[in-house]
């Protein structure tokens, strides 16, 4: 009895993922802020470095005994070309994988990603720059219903997978292909760094149902950013950025800041990293943080707010990034969980 009443949690479980993974909101990180290629692809070589690789990784569960929904992203970014008398101005690259992964493989959605960006400086002492960034995104859902089970697959002994499911309207999910882009201004000087911007996916609504219903897309959505870096002092730097989501008429923001705490005076000091964020109606997201020269780390856990429980209790979700940076020294660098 235990077994079924966890295949059948399990089986509500992916099908609410299912639904809301169609009609609400796309994955966004907790620590969107480490994850730049997920927000705006004119991003996409921006900060100090000259690359960098950034793996996130997102899990998520309801109860024990239960397998945890998994988000994970992995990306490689950095300028491309730089201008020889002027190296503000570049292009810049990257490549960028991202999965959902849940029931222990049976919910598989991949998206491999494409981009490019271009950076100029649009003054003479380069304080302000405007980047443009196109991405191209390949899409592919895989659910496998033999590791799932259904009410006509109920014999006396319990599920039997070898059962046909009898769910005749079930099909596979076709692939698609979209776009996005996204334009960002930004304002740098000796002691501080500002960045603005907006970006668009899927301008064009994608059918995408394993029900064959035709009601069922990948809606379009756009991300509007900021953030905002300065040192406070020689040993902390404070970091505070925002974005708010607008998806199928639902939006939400996520704001917060963060506090660099440098620990010593090398050229590529260590610094610890605490923050706080707040996602709207959601979550209040603690944030812990250790850049160690070219590698950060940061950890997250969302507290989720009594507003947003349901029936099933509160989500519990924890949150991991790592970011591995090129090792050169830039002047004037302002340690920050997300350049």
């Amino acid at each position: 009895m235990i077994i079924l009443l966890k295949r059948s949690f399990c089986l509500l479980l992916l099908l609410a993922i299912f639904t809301g993974a169609l009609q609400a909101q796309d994955p966004v990180f907790s620590q969107f802020y480490s994850s730049p290629l997920s927000v705006n692809p004119a991003l996409a070589g921006n900060g100090s470095a000259d690359w960098r690789l950034i793996i996130n990784r997102r899990s998520q569960w309801f109860a024990s005994g239960v397998d945890p929904f998994n988000t994970t992203s992995v990306s490689f970014d950095g300028k491309l070309f730089k201008q020889k008398d002027k190296e503000t101005n570049y292009i810049g690259g990257g490549l960028m994988f991202m999965q959902d992964y849940g029931m222990s493989g049976a919910y598989k959605n991949n998206s491999f990603h494409g981009i490019l960006s271009s950076h100029v400086a649009i003054d003479e002492n380069d304080y302000h720059g405007l980047s443009i960034g196109l991405a191209a995104t390949y899409t592919n859902l895989i659910i496998d219903y033999t590791q799932l089970s259904f009410s006509s697959q109920l014999a006396s002994s319990g599920f039997n997978r070898a059962l046909p499911t009898n769910e005749a309207y079930l099909s596979t999910v076709k692939p698609y292909v979209s776009m996005a882009a996204g334009i960002t201004y930004t304002y740098t000087d000796e002691s501080s760094n500002f960045d603005v911007g907006v970006a668009g996916y899927r301008f064009m609504k994608t059918r995408r149902s394993a029900l064959n219903d035709s009601t069922q897309l990948d809606p379009p959505h756009y991300n509007f950013h900021a953030d905002y870096q300065a040192f406070l002092s020689d040993r902390l730097a404070f970091n505070a950025n925002a974005v708010y989501i607008v998806q199928n008429s639902q939006n939400f923001y996520s704001l917060g800041v963060n506090l660099g705490h440098i620990l010593d005076d090398s050229e590529t000091p260590t610094v610890f990293n605490t923050g706080l964020w707040y996602r709207s109606n959601d979550a209040v997201i603690p944030y812990l943080g250790l850049m160690y020269r070219s590698l950060q780390l940061g950890l997250t856990y969302d507290v989720t707010l009594s507003s947003s429980k349901n029936s099933l209790g509160s989500m519990k979700t924890f949150e991991f990034s790592l970011i591995l940076r090129s090792p050169q020294k830039v002047a004037h660098a302002i340690p920050c969980p997300w350049k």
